[in-house]
């Protein structure tokens, strides 16, 4: 039985990409079983990982918030590895149980959701908004409270709503919003050919040293390396001090990618996450 950790409860982004991946997985080997296990937050999710569950799907970025920081700040100290990606198309709609919209004085949001429906939370006047850590939370607590409540929830999770008096299916600020997941787990994956490859890691800069940026994208220019993103962290040990969060075209074990990672090795530390298929 491959356990698998993620946000719950059911019906979450997360649990939508999960099942995606279990495709992916019931694809490659029918005799495999699978279960999910739902965790209350992105950290919780994060801590089963290589303890009460073998893998993870977490979010990590989103085409209009960018990163989800709370899984990036967990990535930079792992030692697990990324094996795989999924991106999700994301789509969010508005339901209230209150007659009129000038009733609804309670509003339920995912702390992620905020931002890719801030347009629509910002029109709203005098209304109260909860913060909460799943959009299936934000719907289950607006529930509860009931009259004057209302929540902001994946157009997929609509059949929940079916009390809910007031529905806006579409509030996301952006048409073609997605969000990518990432798949963890303790052991990284063998390399399959003719696959094209993604990888993630990260350059420490706990020395303080000048001109670290510069030499990272350098490095990689010289050997036409192409960065698809690169993300400053906070190394936590003072201001002005941070980790460098990269992904690159590739596998880690092309001869361009391995030579640029050693060029930088000459001077900072750097910690291959991992190389995975790249996501469609």
């Amino acid at each position: 039985m491959l356990t698998i950790a993620t946000l719950g409860p059911k019906d979450t982004f997360s649990d939508l990409a999960t099942k995606q991946y279990i495709k992916v997985i019931q694809a490659q080997s029918t005799e495999q079983t699978t279960q999910i296990q739902y965790y209350a937050t992105l950290s919780q999710t994060f801590e089963a990982i290589g303890k009460d569950c073998q893998l993870g799907v977490l979010p990590i970025e989103n085409l209009s918030e960018g990163y989800v920081q709370v899984v990036l700040d967990k990535l930079l100290d792992t030692q697990l590895s990324v094996i795989s990606e999924l991106l999700l198309p994301i789509q969010f709609s508005f339901v209230g149980f209150c007659e009129e919209l000038s009733e609804l004085t309670d509003l339920y949001v995912q702390f992620v959701a905020h931002g890719q429906c801030s347009e629509f939370i910002n029109s709203l006047e005098g209304v109260k908004i909860h913060t909460t850590q799943s959009n299936i939370e934000s719907l289950v607590l607006a529930k509860q409270q009931g009259h004057s409540a209302g929540a902001i929830i994946p157009q997929h999770a609509l059949t929940q709503a079916s009390d809910a008096k007031l529905v806006d299916n579409d509030v996301t600020n952006y048409a073609n919003n997605q969000t990518r997941f990432l798949v963890l787990s303790e052991k990284s994956q063998d390399r399959i050919q003719d696959k094209q490859y993604k990888t993630t890691l990260v350059v420490n800069n706990k020395q303080d040293c000048p001109g670290v940026l510069g030499h990272i994208v350098n490095a990689f220019a010289l050997q036409k390396v192409n960065l698809t993103s690169i993300m400053s962290r906070p190394t936590r040990s003072q201001i002005g001090n941070y980790h460098f969060f990269i992904d690159v075209d590739g596998h880690q074990e092309d001869t361009h990618i391995a030579a640029a990672l050693e060029q930088i090795q000459q001077q900072y530390a750097v910690t291959v996450i991992g190389s995975y298929i790249k996501a469609n």
